[in-house]
Parts: C-alpha cells; sequence; structure tokens
C-alpha cells in the first residue's frame, strides 16, 4: 500500500487564496479587445436608401432663399455647364453609351430641365416652352401702371387694361396669356373676356407673374356651406342677393410665384383702381365660381367664410 506525505501537495494561506480569487474576478471583468472590429461603412452604390438620407440631411441644411426675386435671378441665372445632377434611386432610365446629349439637360430660353431622347419629357418641354412664351410681356409705351412692386424686382409693376380701350396687338397679347391661365382653371371656352372686363397684370423682368380679370357686377349671393353626408360639406349659394361693386372672373398667379402675395396685391389694385376716386370694401368684391384653393383665398381675403359669389 502506497502511502503520501503530506509535503508532497503545496500549502496555501487564506490571505494568499482570496488574493488569487480577487485577481480571477478582475481578469474576467476587464473587456478583451474584439478582433476584425471594423466601424459599419456606407457606400451609396450598395445602399440607396443611406444615399437618400445623406442627401436629405445636406439639403436641409443649405439655407434656401424663396422670394420672388430671388426665384426670378434663378430664371435668368442657369447652372454652369458640366453640372451633372446625380439621381439617386434604383431605377435605371437610360444607358450611357457615349452618345451625346445624354441625360438631363436644361433649356436656355425657358429654362425647363428635362431629359433627351424621352418622348414623354420632349413633348411636356414643347408644351412648357409655348407656354413661357405666351407668358412672355415686354414692356410698352402705353401701359397704366396702377402699382410698382419693387421687392418683386426693379421692373416689378401691376398694369391695367380695359377691353374697350386697349390696343388690338396688346389685347391679342392679354388673350393668349387668357388661354394659358384658362388651360389650368379648366374653363371650356379659353381666351375669351366677357363685356366690359379689365384686366390687372402683375409683371417682373418682362413675365407674367399673376393676372387678375375684373368685370362689372351689381348684385352677388353669398356662400354658405352646409354639411352633407357622411360629414362632407357642400358648397351652395343663398338664394338672397346683396349689393357688390365688381366681380372677380379669374385670379390666377404662375406656379412658380406663389405663395408670395401676388394675388392679395392683385385685388388690392382692383380695390383702389377700379372706381375712380372710391376704395372698395373687400366686402364689395364678389367671386365667379372659385375653386377649392380659391375658396380659400377669398375666405382670407373677406375676412368671412361667407364672401360674396356670382354666376
Amino acid at each position: 500500500m502506497k502511502s503520501f506525505s503530506v509535503s508532497s501537495c503545496p500549502s496555501i494561506s487564506v490571505s494568499q487564496y482570496h488574493h488569487y480569487q480577487s485577481q480571477c474576478q478582475a481578469e474576467s471583468q476587464t473587456p478583451h479587445p474584439t478582433v476584425n472590429q471594423v466601424p459599419n461603412e456606407y457606400y451609396p452604390l450598395f445602399y440607396p436608401d443611406r444615399a437618400k438620407q445623406l442627401w436629405k440631411q445636406q439639403t436641409d441644411t443649405d439655407p434656401k432663399q424663396t422670394d420672388v426675386f430671388h426665384l426670378l435671378r434663378q430664371q435668368n441665372n442657369p447652372p454652369a455647364r458640366g453640372t451633372k445632377h446625380a439621381g439617386v434611386g434604383q431605377s435605371q432610365y437610360q444607358i450611357d453609351a457615349g452618345q451625346r446629349a445624354y441625360g438631363a439637360i436644361q433649356c436656355k430660353e425657358c429654362g425647363l430641365t428635362y431629359s433627351t431622347h424621352e418622348p414623354e419629357e420632349e413633348l411636356f418641354h414643347d408644351n412648357f416652352h409655348r407656354t413661357q412664351a405666351k407668358l412672355s410681356f415686354p414692356g410698352g409705351a402705353n401701359e397704366l401702371v396702377v402699382a410698382n412692386v419693387p421687392e418683386w424686382d426693379v421692373t416689378g409693376r401691376i398694369i391695367v387694361m380695359a377691353q374697350t380701350e386697349t390696343s388690338k396687338p396688346l389685347l391679342r397679347r392679354i388673350q393668349g396669356v387668357l388661354e394659358v391661365v384658362d388651360a389650368e382653371l379648366g374653363f371650356s371656352t379659353q381666351g375669351e373676356l366677357p363685356d366690359g372686363a379689365c384686366v390687372y397684370v402683375a409683371i417682373a423682368r418682362s413675365t407674367v407673374l399673376g393676372l387678375c380679370v375684373v368685370q362689372p357686377v351689381q348684385y352677388a349671393n353669398r356662400m354658405i356651406c352646409l354639411e352633407g353626408l357622411h360629414g362632407v360639406p357642400i358648397d351652395c349659394y343663398s338664394s338672397e342677393f346683396y349689393p357688390a361693386k365688381c366681380g372677380i372672373s379669374r385670379l390666377w398667379v404662375a406656379p412658380k410665384y406663389r405663395r408670395h402675395g401676388i394675388g392679395r396685391k392683385l385685388l388690392n389694385s382692383v380695390r383702389y383702381h377700379y372706381i375712380f376716386g372710391y376704395t372698395l370694401a373687400c366686402d364689395e368684391i364678389a367671386f365667379g365660381a372659385p375653386t377649392e384653393m380659391g375658396k380659400l383665398f377669398a375666405e382670407s381675403f373677406a375676412g368671412r367664410k361667407d364672401f360674396l359669389v356670382y354666376i
């Protein structure tokens, strides 16, 4: 029978044992460096959603100017050649095979950016180009200026033309602008003026910003909003008639220059200059069949929801 001596095993004191335990706990709590720990990198080629997010953050931080003068200056100062507009998305519309006039270009005359060799966009550009040509309005010596608006431009002004007192070339030019306005507003007959109408035109840098057609009206109705089925409001006219001084047949502002107070300036010019020596009250002006946006504008201008309307 073999015997084992106690002296063959190493002896450890109690203090050494507690010291060893504390060292083991400290090593277990110390974080070990990971191998190949590389931060995530996003490349726009493989992560289009990330590219959209970065592009949106960059455009949101850039200061933007939205005044009419800046918009007009942008219209006459197109970007320099060589500027490429990088598209963001997963769809490929054209193949770059070394052909000429590839990608989006900007028309030097109308300022519209469109893609060449795309039938739909080229047709849209042709229509837009013809529209801009009709909205071009060079100044003349026979203009009757009723208001100068320097915040639009040094050439910013509002002119008025009576149907019976306007020369034929100027009247044809106004009818060309009316064709664009009537097409956007959905008029069945385009370019026709009502009897005895006056046209107020907002102009800056030989460009029509807005237009207002006024006709004589003696009586008008009130706009009434009734609650229909399922809570949908219904617009109606009152059966009673109220006195009115004039009616707004058309009030239009070019889409590029909206939200700059051009429509309100046109109506204020009507108030101050439609009747010589008399300033119209806002509630003495009637509106003819306003659109949904026109209804909101008429409520804001008249200061009441039951503003005057006429048929």
